[in-house]
């Protein structure tokens, strides 16, 4: 007996469900969960080359901070990615088509910063962060986004 499957079309390259502009609120939580504050974030994700993407990402009020923008070329090795610039220093992987995890050493906020992107449909993700400073929790964060123009 054959058991041939269609699963239909391979899924896009890595990283390319982050291209677009996309509009977000992120909130901030305490150690202990206790509500902070929100504020608006602006994203515009694009493609340099083949192998290098850009993030513009710009925080009306990044927590504990102020108003910050990162301009980041984020290189990419297959499922792997990784930029060094003055504002930090990143790794990332796909662990499935529609999520990835990132490892951000930020020089902005001086924190260990791990974020876990979701996407809950190809036009909505969500970003949950943990903050750590001096091996202890600094701040929670979720970032919750839409994306407003697609590639």
């Amino acid at each position: 007996m054959s058991d041939t499957r269609n699963y239909g079309p391979a899924s896009p390259r890595p990283y390319q469900c982050f291209m677009g502009h996309w509009e977000g609120l992120c909130k901030s939580f305490t150690p202990h969960g206790d509500f902070l504050e929100s504020s608006a974030v602006h994203m515009d994700v694009y493609w340099l080359d083949d192998n290098t993407w850009h993030l513009h990402e710009h925080f009306e009020n990044l927590y504990g901070v102020g108003e910050t923008i990162f301009d980041t070329p984020i290189g990419v090795d297959g499922k792997r990615c990784f930029a060094d610039s003055d504002q930090l220093s990143l790794e990332g992987a796909e662990l499935t088509p529609y999520n990835y995890v990132f490892t951000i050493d930020s020089r902005v906020s001086n924190n260990i910063v791990y974020n876990n992107h979701y996407f809950l449909d190809p036009d909505t993700r969500r970003i949950i962060t943990h903050k750590v400073r001096d091996g202890a929790t600094s701040l929670f964060q979720i970032q919750d986004f839409t994306r407003v123009q697609r590639p």
